[in-house]
């Protein structure tokens, strides 16, 4: 006792050294052992089939402003003989996120919930633009959902301006149209946005960097848009198979990979640590003429919306992606699980090897 209680001064120095640099050792040899399974169990889950490591969520026409998509979502569980942990929706700039419809579509924190949220315009022509937003002339609108949130038990992802880099886009930057603005303003309006709310203490509201998957000479580079990785918590891709169109006209097959590869690759190098999401998700459905008069999509005899769904399923190529969510409409194309006997088995039967291993594991 009369030693432990002498100051350090009064000790050998060489016993100190001795002790201390046993005590160092130790503290390394523990780090080291506890590091090394931790990244070894890191690696081999990203290394699973995306059916293995992935939630899987849905977006059903109406959701989440009618109680009948609602429960047409827990009709599409029944038929896929899975619950489904994510709930995607679509909202306009008047819609108050962690409100009661919010809190009962999340079923009790079962489901998480997603929303892409797109600047509207009035029946009067006024448009949410990027400059507006900037200009603070909608905090009114945000304070009402920091008051939501506040309440709201959960976190609740958003993806403000989906597919903003792409052509289609209403808020594309730099198109001119009403409801955009320059792509500066782009990244200003989303850091307003952003700090609103950390600065009044909401953190459940979870940000989600979503542009489309296409990059090409028609889509905005997404290093101009880029807001920076401390405003961003998620990054989203939203990519479609399209599908053959008319001989001789635009449109062909392609796979999984192909698709979401590139504007992967471009994501993770902005971002080195945020999960990505595949925020929509679809493919025609070959055994049908599926598409519309704009966008022509006759039967395929050459391919198989099964054997799509069961590379998607089975791809390891992103080894980030921790969500994936069906796009599950009609729209252009049958873009849904369901929209055949064989594209609907093999959903299914992903799905089913996805619960048979997790209750392995149990």
């Amino acid at each position: 006792m009369t030693l432990m209680r002498r100051a350090l001064h009064d000790l050998p120095r060489t016993g100190i050294s001795v002790r201390i640099s046993t005590l160092l050792l130790a503290a390394l040899w523990a780090s080291a052992s506890w590091a090394v399974p931790t990244a070894q169990a890191e690696a081999d889950e990203q290394a699973l089939p995306l059916r293995d490591r992935a939630q899987i969520g849905a977006y059903v026409q109406g959701l989440p402003y009618f109680e009948k998509s609602a429960r047409e979502f827990n009709a599409l569980e029944k038929r896929l003989a899975s619950k489904l942990t994510i709930l995607s929706g679509f909202v306009d700039w008047d819609y108050v996120f962690g409100e009661p419809r919010d809190v009962a579509l999340s079923a009790k924190g079962t489901r998480t919930i997603l929303h892409s949220w797109e600047p509207h315009c009035t029946a009067e022509g006024k448009c949410v633009s990027f400059g507006a937003i900037v200009r603070g002339e909608h905090d009114a609108y945000l304070q009402r959902i920091a008051d939501s949130m506040r309440a709201f038990p959960y976190d609740l992802y958003v993806r403000p301006w989906g597919e903003m880099n792409a052509e289609w886009s209403a808020w594309q930057p730099g198109s001119g149209k009403p409801r955009a603005g320059t792509t500066a303003e782009f990244v200003a309006a989303w850091r307003h946005v952003r700090v609103f709310f950390r600065s009044r203490g909401i953190h459940n509201l979870k940000f989600v960097f979503n542009p489309d998957a296409s990059n090409d000479s028609t889509t905005v580079p997404i290093a101009e848009l880029w807001p920076g990785s401390e405003y961003v918590d998620v990054l989203g891709i939203d990519g479609y198979n399209w599908g053959r169109g008319v001989p001789g006209g635009p449109g062909r097959w392609e796979e999984f990979e192909e698709i979401f590869a590139p504007m992967y690759g471009i994501l993770t190098k902005l971002h080195p640590s945020a999960p990505v999401w595949l925020c929509e998700v679809g493919s025609k459905e070959p055994e049908k003429d599926d598409g519309s008069p704009v966008r022509p999509a006759p039967r395929d005899k050459t391919h198989s919306k099964a054997d799509w769904i069961e590379k998607m399923m089975s791809s390891n190529a992103f080894p980030r992606v921790t969500a994936l969510i069906g796009f599950n409409v009609i729209k252009e194309r049958d873009f849904r699980f369901e929209s055949s006997s064989d594209a609907l088995r093999e959903i299914k039967r992903q799905l089913r090897l996805r619960v048979n291993r997790a209750s392995k594991q149990e």
